[in-house]
């Protein structure tokens, strides 16, 4: 195989591959079951999340057009380390992670490939666990409404977004009301959105200038 070759070439040209679509709210791994395909995300959007023992639940990634599913797993053999569920309607290819095991030599520049965006992928995790260390919630907040403008990307109440905060509720609702209060933003019927942009831009500053360094969404290649 040409070192040349992209990750989405590999896929629509192995003879094994699978297409298959998704509906909203369909997991398409879940955390602690073993994986024997990879997959690549044609179109729609996946969220990546992991729940911890405290009951919490913690976002990774949101996957765009382009991610990978699975490329962590090829390498280590272990069960999936995060639950993968569609955002939206899915489709995607698979092609069994045997091929790829048993034809190294034949597919080393896509294992390179892989190894590549895991390597990102550590690099951008280390990069976000080092802001929710040292950035006040409320920084982190105003920068998620700024970020989640999509109400399909958004969590599903403040229960959900206190876990990706990896806050209680109260102290939540506390930078919440504070938020409010400065006209950032207002609350709805539907929930809460951003309001006064530049409000949120100025409260999240800090985390702006850190954009190029972190990565909550996995374009692919």
């Amino acid at each position: 195989m040409s070192h040349k070759m992209n990750i989405h070439n590999y896929f629509i040209q192995n003879s094994a591959v699978e297409k298959r679509g998704w509906e909203k709210g369909e997991f398409i791994c879940h955390e602690g079951h073993r994986m024997s395909k990879l997959f690549y995300l044609e179109s729609g959007r996946l969220r990546v999340f992991r729940n911890l023992s405290s009951g919490q639940t913690i976002l990774y990634r949101i996957y765009l057009p382009g991610s990978v599913i699975g490329d962590i797993e090829i390498f280590t053999g272990m069960a999936a380390s995060c639950s993968v569920q569609c955002i939206s309607p899915a489709l995607t290819l698979s092609v069994p992670m045997d091929g790829l095991r048993n034809n190294i030599e034949e597919f080393s520049g896509m294992l390179f490939k892989l190894g590549s965006g895991i390597a990102r992928k550590l690099h951008e995790n280390s990069v976000n666990e080092s802001i929710n260390i040292t950035y006040a919630l409320e920084i982190r907040l105003a920068h998620y409404y700024l970020t989640f403008t999509d109400p399909e990307l958004k969590a599903d109440n403040l229960g959900q977004l206190s876990d990706w905060m990896g806050c209680s509720y109260r102290h939540l609702t506390r930078s919440q009301a504070h938020l409010l209060s400065l006209g950032a933003i207002i609350k709805t019927m539907a929930g809460y959105r951003a309001a006064d942009m530049e409000a949120l831009k100025s409260i999240a500053s800090p985390l702006l200038d850190e954009e190029k360094a972190r990565g909550l969404f996995e374009r692919g290649d």
